[in-house]
């Protein structure tokens, strides 16, 4: 369960967000679920914090509280509910104004939003009761020996090459037939779940791409740790709802959490603040096009550093074989040295067409003038190679330039969709009126506005 574990710990980084839907604007009671209207008040211990329609539950806020001070210990239960609210209210105006199908538009090659959600509900439940779950898990040991008919898994897969270019990468009807008989594995009865058996077909729809191309290069062995990985997972929903203690509304308000956090994510990369230039992204597009000259002109000037190129350099290589080259100490000058040769390039001078040539002039320019490097190995493994810049000349793109102004055109409509993005925060956040739960002190820290979160750790996982 190593991979659920690392999925938790991504989904509380940052503070995980969380909260129940009210419908309408009666209070809620604890058994009522997301979406439904209250026919009772909660009591004063139920709830921290009210913003508009949104409940902020105390003990699932307790909960996420100890699970996020392992990130941030000085987290304070208003600071984290205040955050909570803020990511709930995106979540919803990013529901609103763009709609889930733009939002997860680029999704194909990804976990399908909802098997994303859930798996996230889920590993964030077993991190609250891991001890209890693994030892009723021992005990209830529900999965049954069993094999998996192989022929007919070689059979299932043999019509198509799993190397083959698919644009649609579903089964075909003759495939989810035979996928719905194909056993991975069976299990005795837990909880509500009657004994059964899970199949192809339920591993399936939980995939992403690579899940979905493993499969279809009929890689068994993850077939089946993938129904391994679903049992386990039903047995901990089946376990929440009956051992926990939580009511169903708290334990469905760490799933609204991470929906919404999911949907927030999904607006800032939809905006072109994921930090992906490439991405598509209307509203960067248009902000960036809609950049001035002067504005273009301004951060190039603020921000020189960033427009710095290579115009010149001179220095020497040393090309011999690893029995000689790797053993010479580090430092040692070549000039003058037998086989050192000399390297040139100018600013407009075609870049080597040997891949080690070009290879060498980047050393060159990124080596610090005047000292000579260690010996460094070839990438392609075959041989060695020093070099020792005596001249690197550095300049900056001319402001008129084009890299100049496409730089600066995305930069400046970045940094406008970040101020935008802090903004809509604090009209989400006023318009919906944080309110405190009777005994709870508003937070001594001041709000600041989350900034859009980078790129790289997420792929739009709701973590």
């Amino acid at each position: 369960m190593s991979a659920c574990r690392r999925s938790l710990k991504r989904a509380v980084q940052g503070a995980l967000v969380c909260a129940a839907w009210v419908g309408g604007a009666g209070p809620l009671r604890a058994e009522d679920g997301p979406g439904k209207p209250a026919s009772q008040p909660l009591a004063d211990s139920a709830w921290v914090a009210r913003a508009g329609g949104e409940v902020i539950l105390r003990r699932p806020t307790q909960a996420l509280l100890m699970l996020a001070r392992r990130e941030q210990p000085d987290l304070t239960l208003q600071e984290l509910a205040r955050r909570l609210a803020i990511d709930l209210l995106m979540g919803e105006a990013a529901s609103r104004e763009v709609g889930d199908a733009t939002l997860f538009a680029s999704r194909r090659v990804a976990f399908a939003p909802e098997v994303d959600a859930r798996r996230q509900w889920l590993a964030t439940l077993q991190q609250l009761w891991p001890d209890r779950i693994e030892r009723d898990w021992q005990a209830a040991t529900p999965e049954l020996p069993s094999t998996v008919d192989a022929r007919a898994w070689r059979a299932l897969w043999s019509a198509v090459p799993g190397a083959s270019l698919r644009m649609n990468e579903d089964l075909d009807e003759s495939q989810r037939d035979g996928a719905a008989r194909l056993v991975l594995l069976r299990h005795r009865a837990f909880g509500q779940t009657p004994a059964g058996a899970i199949t192809l077909a339920d591993v399936w729809p939980v995939q992403n791409v690579q899940g979905r191309r493993l499969l279809r290069d009929g890689d068994l062995d993850y077939a089946r740790a993938q129904a391994r990985q679903l049992l386990r997972e039903r047995f901990v929903e089946q376990w929440s709802r009956r051992e926990s203690g939580w009511s169903r509304s708290e334990l469905e308000f760490i799933h609204r959490v991470i929906e919404a956090r999911q949907r927030k994510l999904a607006w800032q990369r939809w905006q072109g603040l994921s930090g992906d230039p490439h991405a598509e992204a209307p509203p960067r597009d248009a902000l960036a096009a809609s950049v001035t000259a002067d504005e273009i002109g301004a951060y190039y000037r603020a921000h020189l550093d960033r427009f710095e190129r290579l115009e010149s350099v001179e220095g020497l290589r040393l090309r011999c074989a690893p029995a000689g080259c790797a053993d010479e100490a580090r430092g040692a000058d070549l000039k003058g040295r037998p086989g050192a040769v000399r390297v040139s390039w100018r600013l407009g001078d075609a870049r080597p067409s040997a891949e080690v040539d070009a290879w060498v002039l980047d050393l060159l320019q990124a080596w610090p003038a005047g000292t000579a490097s260690p010996p460094i190995r070839h990438p392609d493994g075959n041989g060695w190679e020093r070099v020792q810049a005596l001249s690197v000349k550095r300049g900056h793109h001319p402001a008129d330039s084009e890299t100049v102004r496409h730089e600066a055109r995305q930069a400046v409509a970045l940094e406008k969709l970040e101020a935008r993005w802090q903004q809509r925060q604090v009209e989400l956040l006023a318009s919906a009126g944080l309110r405190w739960a009777p005994g709870i002190a508003e937070p001594q820290v001041p709000f600041e506005p989350q900034r859009a979160t980078p790129a790289g750790g997420e792929h739009g996982h709701a973590h």
